[in-house]
């Protein structure tokens, strides 16, 4: 009868083989990743074309394309609070070719929503934050309030009778934080994409809005509508002369926004750590500097853990604003 070895020295044999196998595979992983992108990259933004999370996904990627020396193609799918594409991403192969440029709806929605189509936080990979803005109060030129103290009165003058304006949950909340906080009844006007809403406002036919300074820091530049107040607790450098919600008496207000790239859970983390450190090293370039300021938005470079940590801890911080607001879950 043939002795069999002792386990002691199979198990050495199974872990020198098992090392070997990995000696072998690994250089042929980082291989691949070195080559990576060797097509073209989509990104998704959940959001109409024009908008303030648009602008800056296109400032970016642009950026990356040339990096990568592959397109870099924007695939703006919105619908359903920025659901409908953030869902195309969570469904997409986990290949690093399909990425999704997430705004702060992607932590609202599991507070407004009785139910979603995908896992806020398991189905994706966080990548980077890249910018954050504070939020604005925009109004119709014609409206007859030059502060947002003019406009709380203006409101109690007209109970019910002024509108504001959402294309998406994150603008839905800056509204009914801003009747509760100015104790005045406005009604709010639901829209698929900001552009329209905008157009809406610029129009007259709605009264106001409330959307990321990136977005409309343009319009009040050019005068086609006023910005009245901004949150936060100190004035945007890059608008100084648009007060803070807080000095005109809404203390508290505080809803941001900010911007940042995601990946579909399962992506190989040696891709998730090539696109932080090329995001990172393309938002320090001249140009995208000077993108960011003319868009009214900051730079922000978070590793990928502190941005799950971050989308988790606005997850709770989110459900517990909406529930002060008294928003209930749709």
């Amino acid at each position: 009868m043939k002795r069999l070895p002792p386990l002691a020295s199979v198990a050495r044999s199974a872990m020198s083989a098992l090392v070997a196998a990995s000696a072998l595979v690994a250089p042929a992983l980082w291989a691949q990743v070195d080559s990576w992108p060797k097509q073209s990259v989509k990104v998704i933004v959940p959001y109409g074309a024009g908008g303030g999370t648009d602008i800056l996904a296109r400032l970016v990627s642009q950026k990356l394309s040339e990096k990568w020396g592959q397109p870099v193609v924007i695939e703006n799918r919105p619908g359903a609070d920025a659901m409908l594409g953030t869902e195309q991403a969570a469904r997409a192969l986990p290949d690093g070719y399909t990425l999704v440029f997430i705004a702060p709806s992607h932590v609202l929605n599991p507070g407004m929503r009785s139910s979603m189509p995908y896992d806020t936080v398991k189905d994706f990979a966080p990548i980077t934050m890249v910018a954050a803005t504070p939020f604005a109060l925009f109004v119709n030129n014609q409206l007859p309030a030059k502060s947002v103290r003019e406009l709380v009165a203006l409101a109690k003058a007209q109970p019910g009778k002024l509108t504001f304006g959402s294309a998406e949950s994150t603008s839905r909340l800056a509204g009914e934080l801003f009747k509760t906080l100015g104790q005045v009844d406005i009604l709010n006007v639901q829209y698929k994409s900001l552009p329209t809403e905008l157009s809406d406002v610029v129009g007259g036919h709605i009264h106001m809005g409330f959307a990321s300074l990136t977005s409309v820091l343009q319009f009040h530049k050019a005068g086609t509508m006023k910005v009245l107040g901004v949150s936060g607790t100190a004035r945007s450098p890059l608008a100084p002369d648009i007060p803070t919600m807080a000095e005109q008496g809404l203390a508290g207000y505080d809803v941001s926004a900010w911007y940042g790239f995601c990946a579909p859970a399962g992506t190989p983390q040696a891709i998730i750590t090539k696109i932080y450190n090329n995001v990172v090293e393309v938002m320090g370039s001249a140009d995208v500097k000077a993108g960011l300021l003319r868009a009214g938005a900051v730079s922000v470079a978070s590793s990928p853990e502190e941005f799950r940590q971050f989308i988790e801890a606005e997850i709770i911080k989110s459900a517990r604003i909406i529930k002060s607001a008294g928003i209930k879950a749709e």
